[in-house]
């Protein structure tokens, strides 16, 4: 997979950490069930991403248990200096300087409809060049 681009969401939420992972759990209940099977669950963030299943090895998710600046949860991005700047100084303009949850997940492909929605009571902030 080309990991060339990584989408980003930021923001406050306010959920309990049991729903908060809910919003990421593929349906592995029946091994044989096929993605394309009108009975596989498909989890909210694919939904969001307008997909059926996404690769977790290309995902991150941060929910801490208190409000942290944002340049904490931006360390975990692979992107260069600037680019974590580009994205710190969007968070700011929008209100985010303080937050506890973030997620990303590196995939060029998938473009976000609706980028004023809230997914998982997160912002989505763009989609950026990584270092990889």
């Amino acid at each position: 997979m080309d990991m060339s681009k990584v989408h980003v969401w930021i923001g406050i939420n306010n959920v309990d950490d049991e729903t908060f992972e809910k919003y990421f759990e593929l349906d592995y209940d029946d091994p044989d069930m096929d993605i394309d099977d009108p009975l596989y669950k498909v989890c909210q963030f694919c939904l969001d991403i307008n997909d059926k299943w996404y690769d977790e090895d290309f995902i991150g998710v941060y929910k801490e248990d208190c409000m942290v600046d944002v340049r904490v949860l931006l360390e975990e991005l692979s992107v260069s200096q600037e680019t974590m700047l580009e994205i710190q100084d969007l968070c700011i303009k929008r209100g985010l300087k303080n937050v506890n949850a973030m997620f990303y997940y590196m995939d060029p492909e998938i473009e976000v409809a609706d980028k004023n929605k809230l997914y998982n009571e997160l912002n989505y902030i763009g989609k950026f060049h990584t270092n990889l």
